[in-house]
């Protein structure tokens, strides 16, 4: 139980301390990387065009309890690099692991640094000790990003901005072979671009975090690395605000990309429309963001199916009426981050369409923030989609495809999360 004197300095303690850092993970030009998050790529990367960063910014309440956003500029985040980031931010600083929101911005301009044999493409002649000797080098600097920002805890004010921004579209456009990967400007699509500004006494911006749901593909395959529109407007926002650090939270993007596209004046033109609706949410007027952190965790086991053939079938209970059974599951993390009741922010795993975000924005009362791409790998579809077909389907998991229960799952999941940690049902 605390004492009267702690309680009392709680109360007086300042609401929120803030800590930001910045570390380059450019790679070498001079080593033979592969880039991966396009099969159409050959050879090596061929120089840099924009160097890549690692963000971090630390966030602790008056009652000491830590939140550290991670950002940084690589395709995935993958479940042994998650497990790693944990275990070392436990012995290091004693973080719990709902303290740890890690997101990639998803750039498919990074080198390949995958820790499955594979790779993320067509096979090509991999150099194992590169990619390895890559992959613990991002590790390193993950953690030392961490642990900077939180040495540089000061006093801060946090607020809640929103706007919106239109450079997305939906890719999926249905023809008479199915679905094709063109834009469809009627197709589910997520604009909101949320904002969380941290300010010090002095009223100096410290911190920018950023949202927005659309694939930073916009450049094609060319063969040089690069952060791709968000990189350069968070490179835009850090010039416009010299003591910040801005810091890019990519949302459920699976089926969202950025139009038109295929050269490097558009992705400029993109990353400046995107800093420019930051900058136009910092001038509506903003909302105090309070305490106390509520932060939360929790696993699902998603269900995948796979076909069942003449024999397998004479043998098995099979009810669907499509000849698919469940024969595997996987686990599917899901984190929820309540500011008082002031904001709450969703993390869900994986490529997740933009549906979910929309749903999730029915069903929870703002304000709501969705970011997705964390802790996991692979396109997460809902059940329109399985049954449409079409690349985010059949993408969904290399042994099998995810069963039509994979949409309510998570969503059942992720509203009761958002729910211990202070969001509200819109028809509470």
């Amino acid at each position: 139980m605390a004492t009267d004197r702690e309680s009392d300095d709680t109360r007086t303690a300042p609401e929120w301390a803030v800590g930001t850092a910045t570390v380059d993970i450019t790679p070498d030009p001079a080593d033979p990387h592969h880039l991966i998050g396009f099969s159409a790529r050959d050879g090596t990367m061929d120089g840099v065009e924009s160097t890549i960063h690692a963000r971090a910014i630390a966030l602790e309440d008056r009652t000491g309890r830590r939140l550290v956003v991670l950002s940084f500029e690589l395709l995935f985040l993958f479940e042994s690099q998650r497990e790693f980031l944990e275990r070392e931010c436990v012995q290091r600083w004693d973080l719990e692991p709902e303290s740890l929101f890690v997101v990639p911005s998803h750039t498919h301009y990074g080198p390949d640094y995958d820790v499955h044999r594979e790779g993320l493409q067509e096979e090509y002649d991999r150099d194992e000790e590169l990619v390895a000797s890559y992959r613990e080098s991002v590790d390193r600097t993950l953690l030392e990003v961490v642990g900077e920002a939180l040495e540089d805890l000061e006093p801060a004010s946090l607020s809640y901005n929103y706007a919106q921004c239109a450079i997305a579209l939906n890719r999926r456009r249905p023809h008479e072979e199915g679905i094709g990967f063109d834009p469809r400007p009627d197709g589910p699509v997520d604009h909101d671009l949320p904002v969380l500004t941290a300010e010090t006494d002095d009223g100096t911006t410290k911190a920018i975090l950023f949202g927005y749901a659309c694939h930073p593909t916009v450049g094609m395959s060319h063969n040089e690395v690069s952060g791709d529109w968000p990189g350069y407007a968070m490179d835009h926002l850090e010039e416009s605000y010299p003591e910040a650090t801005a810091v890019f939270v990519i949302g459920c993007a699976g089926d969202q990309k950025a139009y038109p596209q295929g050269t490097r004046e558009l992705v400029k033109q993109h990353a400046q429309t995107a800093a420019t609706a930051v900058e136009r949410a910092l001038v509506t007027e903003s909302r105090p963001v309070r305490g106390p952190l509520k932060l939360t965790a929790d696993e699902i086991a998603l269900e995948i199916e796979n076909p069942v053939d003449g024999n397998e079938r004479e043998n098995r209970d099979v009810t669907d009426g499509v000849g698919k059974t469940v024969t595997d599951h996987r686990p599917y993390p899901i984190q929820a981050v309540g500011f008082g009741t002031d904001l709450t922010i969703l993390s869900l795993s994986g490529e997740v369409v933009a549906d979910f975000s929309l749903q999730l924005k029915e069903t929870l009362a703002s304000p709501l923030w969705v970011a997705a791409y964390a802790n996991n790998t692979g396109y997460l579809p809902t059940k329109r989609i399985l049954a449409e077909g079409g690349y985010e389907s059949w993408q969904s998991f290399e042994n099998g495809l995810y069963a039509p229960t994979t949409e309510e799952s998570i969503l059942t999941k992720a509203t009761a999360l958002a729910e211990r940690v202070g969001a509200r049902r819109r028809d509470a």
